[in-house]
């Protein structure tokens, strides 16, 4: 059966987070698909517009697959929940792949990010700010701020497995979004119900929208 562009993008990107885009050749692909290298450059010009391509693809999957996993019901919850996987699945990559000395500075991890998570969490800011759950007035450099955070907990993740960036790159996000005020709400939602025993909600600490106008 012969090739097809999708499949020769799949393991061109298998290769290039394996043992990084530089050390990745044309050869090695075509190689391991048992095609000639005249059969891919059918499909792709040089390996840059490979690259290219098999970025904007496993960036369609991750997409989908983010938002096959969403649970939570608030903009809010949500963006956490979008940062959370895509954390969790560099640290598993990172703890079940290669060593750390070989890997690329994150041009592949930036570009897929760029093309899924930030306009994932751009929509939810959105959605939040519409709501009354955000009070964010500039939507673009908040994003970029989140990404920011993000990015610098995959550095951290890359650079030294054992420390755990994750629940304070999620907390700094959070603070990004809901503010000082929506960090110590819902940490003292959290403390009133741990004296209590009850369950906390996800929405409990969330503030109306109809308080923020009258407040």
């Amino acid at each position: 059966m012969p090739v097809t562009k999708d499949e020769i993008a799949q393991r061109f990107m298998a290769f290039a987070l394996r043992y990084g885009f530089r050390r990745t050749t044309i050869e090695d692909v075509a190689r391991t698909l048992h095609i000639s290298k005249k059969t891919l450059y059918a499909f792709f010009a040089n390996k840059e517009d490979l690259l290219r391509y098999a970025t904007q693809l496993s960036a369609s999957e991750q997409r989908r697959r983010v938002e096959a996993q969403l649970s939570a019901q608030s903009a809010l919850e949500q963006a956490l929940q979008v940062m959370s996987l895509a954390l969790a699945d560099v640290r598993r990559a990172v703890e079940s792949g290669p060593p750390s000395d070989i890997w690329e500075p994150s041009e592949i991890t930036e570009q897929v990010n760029a093309q899924v998570l930030a306009p994932m969490v751009r929509a939810l800011i959105v959605a939040g700010v519409a709501q009354g759950e955000f009070s964010v007035t500039d939507v673009d450099f908040t994003t970029a701020c989140c990404m920011a955070v993000g990015m610098e907990a995959v550095r951290v993740i890359r650079q030294d497995p054992s420390r755990r960036p994750e629940a304070a790159a999620l907390e700094a996000v959070r603070r990004l979004l809901a503010g000082e005020a929506g960090s110590r709400r819902r940490h003292l939602h959290e403390q009133d119900a741990a004296s209590t025993g009850a369950t906390p909600s996800r929405h409990a600490a969330r503030e109306s929208p109809l308080t923020k106008r009258d407040a």
